[in-house]
C-alpha cells in the first residue's frame, strides 16, 4: 500500500500554473527515519524527508498543515497527504492496481481521496 501512495502522490507535485513538475526521483525511494510515535514528512519535488512531527500533537499538526513543502506523512501504519484535512495542498491518494512506482509515467488527473476527519465512538 505505501508504494501504490507514494506513486499516486505523484499528481500533487503542480506548480501553482497546473504544470506538472517532474519530480526528482530515482526508481526507487527509501524513506528514512520512519516511527510508530512521529510523523515523517516526504516531498516529491525534493526527492527527500522534508521533516518529523509528533504524533497526535494539535500544535504541530497545525504548523505541518499550513506548510506546502510536503506530499506525504507516514506514522506507523498511518499515511496522511498533504491535503484534505492535513493540510493546505492538493495532495491527495488513490490505489493504482496496474502499476509500480517503477512503471507509472504519468499520474492519473483525477479519482484522488483526501484526508478528512472521523470520530471513534
Amino acid at each position: 500500500m505505501l508504494i501504490l501512495s507514494l506513486v499516486l502522490s505523484l499528481a500533487a507535485c503542480k506548480n501553482r500554473g497546473g504544470e506538472s513538475k517532474v519530480p526528482n526521483l530515482k526508481d526507487e525511494i527509501t524513506i528514512s527515519g520512519l516511527s510508530d510515535d512521529r510523523w515523517t514528512y516526504f516531498s516529491f519535488e525534493s526527492g527527500d524527508v522534508v521533516g518529523q512531527s509528533s504524533f497526535a500533537n494539535e500544535e504541530e499538526d497545525a504548523l505541518w498543515a499550513e506548510r506546502k513543502d510536503w506530499d506525504l506523512a507516514i506514522c506507523g501504519e498511518h499515511i496522511k497527504t498533504n491535503g484534505g484535512t492535513s493540510g493546505n495542498g492538493a495532495g491527495g491518494i488513490q490505489r493504482d492496481k496496474e502499476n509500480t512506482f517503477q512503471s507509472l509515467e504519468e499520474a492519473p488527473l483525477e479519482g484522488y481521496l483526501t484526508d478528512t476527519l472521523f470520530v471513534v465512538k
